[in-house]
């Protein structure tokens, strides 16, 4: 008998360490919010408006062991079309480059290779092979959330990357 409880307590003690060790060599096989997910935006209230709206958006970046609180994963421009939400890339779809929003002219302008977008994402000049692009906008409670992803440049076909 009292070798059955040493050999039992043997075990417990044993336990101990490995099942922590266990969970850190599974980790990394865990959901990860980012890319792909929808990532809040901010208030309804502060996105509504025909002028469009530059909106970073933030996550907790998961890589490997670590885990970084608010990462800046990206920025899209949202403005309020018909009554809904649209939002679209910073990216332009030519070859990567920022796009800013011009007030003067009421267009997005990618400053690289002088690629000019309207407001409904549309290409009106340059060498960019397809249109802004849009990403998906849900809005619950007043609140906004859209979906980052980022899209192969210079195809004229929308392709994940």
């Amino acid at each position: 008998m009292l070798k059955l409880g040493i050999g039992a307590l043997g075990v417990g003690l044993a336990a101990v360490p490995v099942v922590p060790a266990i969970g850190y060599l599974l980790f990394p096989t865990g959901s990860k919010a980012g890319e792909g997910s929808f990532l809040p935006a901010g208030k309804r209230s502060a996105l509504a408006g025909a002028v469009p709206v530059r909106v970073d958006l933030y996550a907790d970046k998961v890589d490997a062991w670590n885990k970084t609180p608010d990462v800046k994963l990206g920025s899209c421009w949202v403005l309020e079309r018909d009554g809904a939400l649209q939002a679209f890339s910073t990216v332009c779809p030519h070859l990567g480059c920022a796009v800013d929003y011009d007030a003067e002219s009421q267009k997005f302008k990618c400053p690289c290779h002088r690629s000019a977008f309207g407001l409904d994402g549309a290409v009106e000049a340059g060498p960019s092979p397809r249109p802004l692009d849009s990403l998906e906008v849900k809005e619950e409670n007043g609140l906004v959330a859209i979906r980052l992803v980022r899209y192969r440049q210079g195809v004229s076909q929308k392709e994940p990357v």
